[in-house]
């Protein structure tokens, strides 16, 4: 396990399999079967009396993304089709959906393009790196850890790293004591991070106005964190240790400490439309075309030239090597997310977009919605809403996406004269909501 053979770098999950294969030998050689979950070095936490999400504020989740599908849109699906629409409305829906649908997804492990102007950066104050070793894995457990790193590394999620930051990974165990999900800590990182300050919304807030509506729509950005690139300096702060190597994040995970406001700003910016990139969101999207278009060109390049010159007798380097190697390959598109103008909340300038603001009211995190005064009112907001995510380059989640009316079951909340209230089967208006309110009519989209 000490070396690896000499292969295609750009095909980091040749290099995982290896490694897999590698530490399943050795752990069946050292009798570390099912015993291994009562080593000293592993870390597991128990499935009696903890619920995933007591550590959602603590710890990372890794995504359980084993395969990556291809996106195909189905506008004929129950979730997109309305009864309570008829069928002009429906199909001026319809057409307004695929009007956007460059910025359109359906598969729920897809991983979206990323958002114009915007960057994931971890400022830890000058600490010294945090370097904690791997913990060790069950041999039970291994198997899906390898499985949930192959789609990462496929969905470009994760690459290789050498960086000198590692943080370990933890296992939990779901409700039946069977699954697992496995989790980065990175408790030690967060606490040594300067905190962003950004005003995060209140839901009570955000529903107040809504009480009156007959119809709304409701979208839900694809992919939530995904969409935010990683400087540099990010990916290697929260780089990650465990069995089967050293990884670094190169979108936003979950479990960092400013990830939730990073977020919630590039939402509110594409809303309200304060700042745009230095010169504009048309110049900063045919700048980042070029950048995919040449590094595609160098990756599929660099394909070739593995293929004819590295083969069975290729020389041997080390597993660090390899990383190095991995993490040192950098192309057009990391340049220019690292660039100064990448970030327009540092090095921006005002917002000249015709289309901001799109509404007066604010979202929570992904999921945004609003109202109307008409059905043909809110079909305009929706198409306004989706060509300004088209222009910051924000995806939306066909896939969670339905169109419901007050009365449907497919919503989730109850709306009353005093308040809101949670549901989990219907969306009706209460009979004082009804008389101290005027009716408006205006069509949901409302993705969950």
């Amino acid at each position: 396990m000490d070396t690896l053979p000499e292969g295609n770098v750009a095909d980091p999950v040749a290099q995982l399999e290896q490694t897999f294969v590698s530490v399943l030998r050795v752990l069946n050689i050292e009798g570390n079967e099912d015993s291994a979950g009562a080593n000293e070095s592993s870390f597991e936490h128990q499935a009696h009396g903890i619920e995933l999400e007591d550590y959602a504020q603590e710890l990372a989740f890794l995504p359980d993304l084993t395969e990556v599908s291809v996106t195909v849109l189905d506008y004929s699906a129950p979730n997109v089709l309305n009864k309570d629409l008829e069928k002009l409305q429906q199909a001026g829906l319809i057409r307004v959906l695929k009007k956007h649908e460059r910025i359109m997804i359906s598969s729920g492990n897809a991983l979206p393009p990323h958002a114009y102007g915007v960057v994931c950066d971890i400022d830890v104050k000058g600490h010294a790196p945090i370097k904690q070793r791997a913990r060790r894995v069950p041999l039970r457990h291994l198997r899906k850890l390898y499985e949930l790193l192959k789609g990462l590394l496929k969905a470009g999620l994760v690459a290789f790293s050498d960086s000198p930051w590692a943080l370990p990974i933890v296992i939990v165990l779901k409700k039946n004591g069977l699954d697992i999900r496995l989790c980065i800590d990175y408790k030690l990182v967060n606490a040594i991070t300067a905190i962003m300050e950004y005003a995060m919304p209140l839901v009570d807030d955000l529903l107040t106005d809504l009480e009156a509506y007959l119809w709304f729509y409701s979208l839900d950005a694809a992919s939530g964190f995904w969409a935010i690139m990683m400087t540099l300096r990010a990916r290697k702060i929260s780089a990650f240790v465990c069995a089967l190597g050293h990884f670094e994040w190169l979108r936003m995970p979950f479990g960092l400490k400013n990830a939730p406001m990073i977020y919630q700003r590039m939402i509110d910016n594409a809303l309200w439309g304060f700042v745009q990139p230095k010169g504009g969101w048309q110049h900063y999207a045919t700048l980042m075309r070029a950048a995919e278009d040449r590094a595609q060109q160098l990756h599929d390049a660099s394909n070739e030239l593995s293929l004819t010159e590295f083969g069975p007798e290729s020389t041997s380097r080390t597993k660090f090597q390899a990383d190095r190697a991995a993490s040192m390959v950098t192309d057009p598109v990391t340049e220019l997310v690292n660039s100064p103008i990448a970030d327009m909340f540092s090095n921006g300038e005002t917002d000249e977009s015709a289309l901001v603001p799109v509404f007066d009211r604010r979202s929570f995190g992904d999921d945004i919605c609003f109202g109307g005064s008409t059905f043909d009112d809110c079909l305009a907001t929706l198409d306004r809403l989706l060509s300004r995510f088209e222009e910051c380059r924000i995806s939306v989640s066909l896939r969670r996406a339905s169109s419901s009316s007050r009365g449907s079951t497919s919503c989730h909340m109850k709306y009353h004269a005093k308040g809101s209230e949670r549901t989990r089967r219907s969306l009706r208006p209460s009979p004082s909501s009804r008389s101290r309110h005027p009716r408006k009519e205006c069509s949901p989209s409302s993705a969950r």
